[in-house]
Formats: C-alpha cells, sequence, structure tokens
C-alpha cells in the first residue's frame, strides 16, 4: 500500500512538471551559428543586383567595455539573385554595420542591431544598390566676340542621399572662357542641364540631356 502510495506521489509530480513545462514553454539554448542573408536591389528597378561586394563589420563589448572600433567579420558578394550571405559566430556585438563597397556603385552603410539575432539565429536583409557614373563638363566659347560673352550654366540633377553633381548655377564672362569640372551623379539614367549664351547682347537659352552609364565617364562639352 506504502509503495502504492509513493508511486502516485511520484506520477503527481512528474505531471506537476510536465504542466508546467507545457504552460511556460522550454526556451531553448540560442544557437551560436548566426547567417546574415542580405539581398541587394536596384534602387531604381527594385531587380536584384548580382557581384555586389560587402563587408560586414561590428563593434563588442569585452569585459563589459566598449571597444569602439569596428572590427571585420567578413566579406561576401551577391550572386545571380542578388543574395549574399554572412556565416558568423554569436558574441556580445553592440551593432554591425554593413558596407557596400562595390567598385561603380555609391558606398553606403546600414547598420543592424545585434536584437535581430535573438529570435532567430538567421536574418534576412534587404539593402538598395545605386549605379555610379562620372561626368567631365567643359564650357568653351568658341566664336568669343567681345567681353560681354557671358555663359550660364546649371546641372539639373535630382536629388540624391550621395554627394553628387552640384545644381548650382556657374557663370562666365569673356572672350576665354575655357572651364570645366568632374562630378559623380547617379547613372544609368539621363543627366539634365540648362545653359543660356549672350553676346552682343541677345539672350539664347538651351536645354539638353545626356545619358550617362554606370562605371563610365560621360563627355559634355557645351561649345557656344
Amino acid at each position: 500500500m506504502c509503495s502504492l502510495a509513493s508511486h502516485l506521489r511520484r506520477l503527481a509530480m512528474a505531471l506537476i512538471i510536465l504542466s508546467s513545462m507545457v504552460v511556460s514553454g522550454c526556451r531553448p539554448e540560442p544557437d551560436n551559428n548566426l547567417t546574415l542573408a542580405v539581398t541587394v536591389l536596384h534602387v531604381d528597378t527594385s531587380d536584384p543586383v548580382a557581384d555586389i561586394d560587402f563587408e560586414l563589420e561590428r563593434r563588442v563589448l569585452e569585459n563589459g567595455i566598449l571597444n569602439g572600433n569596428y572590427q571585420p567579420v567578413g566579406s561576401a558578394t551577391s550572386n545571380a539573385v542578388g543574395l549574399a550571405n554572412f556565416y558568423f559566430k554569436r558574441v556580445n556585438a553592440l551593432d554591425y554595420q554593413l558596407n557596400l563597397v562595390s567598385t561603380d556603385w555609391f558606398a553606403r552603410s546600414d547598420f543592424i542591431q545585434p536584437d535581430s539575432f535573438l529570435e532567430s539565429s538567421k536574418v534576412d536583409y534587404t539593402t538598395e544598390a545605386t549605379p555610379r557614373g562620372t561626368v567631365h563638363i567643359r564650357l568653351v566659347n568658341t566664336y568669343p566676340l567681345n567681353e560681354e560673352d557671358k555663359v550660364q550654366f546649371r546641372t539639373l540633377n535630382p536629388t540624391s542621399d550621395f554627394l553628387t553633381c552640384s545644381n548650382a548655377w556657374e557663370t562666365h564672362f569673356g572672350t576665354e572662357v575655357d572651364v570645366e569640372r568632374t562630378c559623380d551623379l547617379e547613372a544609368d539614367r539621363y543627366l539634365s542641364y540648362r545653359y543660356h549664351v549672350t553676346r552682343n547682347g541677345e539672350l539664347t537659352e538651351n536645354l539638353d540631356s545626356i545619358w550617362v552609364s554606370r562605371g563610365e565617364l560621360t563627355e559634355l562639352l557645351i561649345a557656344y
């Protein structure tokens, strides 16, 4: 009889423990092998972009002290479907910095919080790539008349998150004008520009555009 009572008590205790586990849930140990799956899309078309180079860095807490310098985690290049994977170990990271460092594309840095890896050891992240081109602008007075000759020029570059060609007006006087400048801008699109020429008191206004390709130097010559 005592043996039966003891058995029932053990069974009841087991049921209580089992019920507690069902109610509270068993929290699994975090996976120390992390994956960051980066998908890169073209900023204009939203299509996946291949052959984009990335570098991943992080700042870590060491013995409760912040190491302020970013430490390299790894590098990866996007494949045909625009996917670049990083594989690394879990550490006490303060933050992650994902850097786009590919030639002919504007550099950018995205910040990823380590909390993103709490729910899952794999994080999917999407970023954008912006093509970069270079334009060489030259203004030349090829038909000089007198010192009253004047040219005014400006680009009509759309607002950008990157350092691109200034849209400010530039004005030049005289018979020997031959000025030039080179600047970067978002590529694979048309660059509109405007220029005004004043000669012998007559003003001529012009509006035009030129195609700028990624990774190429585009020559824009205004011979007036």
